[in-house]
């Protein structure tokens, strides 16, 4: 069984079921003058941190699109009953097809989106369109994570559109997409929130989840699932008294990461705790999740100690990596605080 879709976050909404959202109501915009101007582009890349709501966005956009009636909500709301909205959600929309990393023969989720993903998604568009508009719609999510071989056979039909076809590229990183791919492509930022704003859609926001977030709602939803509070107690107890954090304390914190998900917000938590600690080891103001963190940090690493940062952050880039191959989560996070505390040490 698969642990978790690569375009969904456990115990939240999948994006095609979701009819909220939040912020980057410029993002919007732009996407509704598109809808109703007289050319609309081809190939869109939504593009912005994760979780920060692209599939979200891309759903939306894709609803209103293919034909779903506008609700007065938002720019590109639509009416939840809609015929459109309900065969989107329940994955059942002939016109709307999406390639991501998982693999539903072998039900796995793959390293990439591969070849034989892109060439599914885009036989489509030698169907007769179901809709009245004649029209369709392809996302990919994420296109930083095809390959060469995926992303070449996706660029013909990037170069040579079908007539009334919207190809929607998803992002988290727009440097690791093909500059082929992305200059075929209208580009779209998506921005995190201000505190205020966090602020005002989530009144019930703690300390941690509000820097943790970092200004994207999905983030929100899916740390409120987690007790982030009381995770980042336990980790940052763990980090706070390196170089000789207690036995105890490391194994406590390796436990709270016994999936995929809550193991990456763990790696989340401590890739965090390590850029604030950069920050304040050159003196640098940081937002502080509890009180006086930010003179321990600046205690433990020091101005002349940066390098010792990274190579603690690069550290975690590869044994998430050895995760995904298989690598036990708790094994993986007992290591990351040994290679932090020989980091520290040296």
């Amino acid at each position: 069984m698969v642990e978790a879709l690569p375009d969904q976050a456990n115990s939240t909404l999948h994006p095609r079921e979701n009819f909220e959202f939040i912020g980057n109501e410029n993002a919007e915009i732009s996407l509704f003058e598109a809808l109703n101007g007289e050319r609309m582009h081809h190939a869109w890349l939504f593009h912005g941190a994760k979780n920060i709501g692209k599939a979200t966005l891309a759903y939306r956009f894709a609803r209103r699109y293919l034909g779903a009636k506008p609700s007065q909500e938002s720019p590109l709301a639509s009416f939840v009953d809609d015929p459109i909205c309900q065969n989107t959600a329940q994955n059942s929309c002939p016109d709307l097809r999406v390639a991501t990393r998982y693999c539903p023969q072998d039900e796995k989720v793959k390293s990439v989106i591969s070849i034989h993903a892109i060439r599914e998604l885009i036989s489509m568009f030698d169907l007769r369109a179901n809709n009245q508009l004649g029209r369709r719609v392809a996302i990919i999510d994420c296109a930083d994570e095809m390959n060469e071989a995926s992303s070449n056979a996706l660029l013909k039909t990037l170069e040579e559109p079908p007539k009334g076809a919207i190809i929607i590229l998803i992002a988290n990183s727009l440097g690791r997409v093909l500059p082929t791919i992305r200059s075929r492509c209208r580009l779209l930022s998506l921005e995190p929130l201000s505190d205020e704003k966090m602020k005002n859609n989530f009144p019930r926001i703690d300390d941690a989840n509000l820097v943790l977030s970092q200004g994207c709602v999905g983030r929100v939803k899916v740390l409120e699932n987690f007790d982030i509070e009381n995770t980042y107690k336990i980790i940052s107890r763990a980090l706070e008294t390196m170089p000789n954090p207690t036995i105890s304390s490391i194994i406590e914190a390796s436990k709270l990461g016994n999936d995929i998900e809550k193991f990456e917000i763990i790696m989340a938590i401590i890739e965090n705790w390590l850029s604030r600690a950069a920050s304040a080891s050159m003196g640098l103001e940081i937002r502080e999740i509890s009180p006086g963190e930010s003179a321990n940090m600046a205690r433990l690493f020091g101005q002349t100690n940066l390098p010792k940062i990274y190579d603690a952050w690069k550290n975690i880039a590869t044994l998430k990596q050895q995760v995904a191959n298989q690598l036990d989560k708790s094994t993986a996070i007992i290591e990351v605080f040994n290679q932090i505390k020989a980091q520290i040490a040296r």
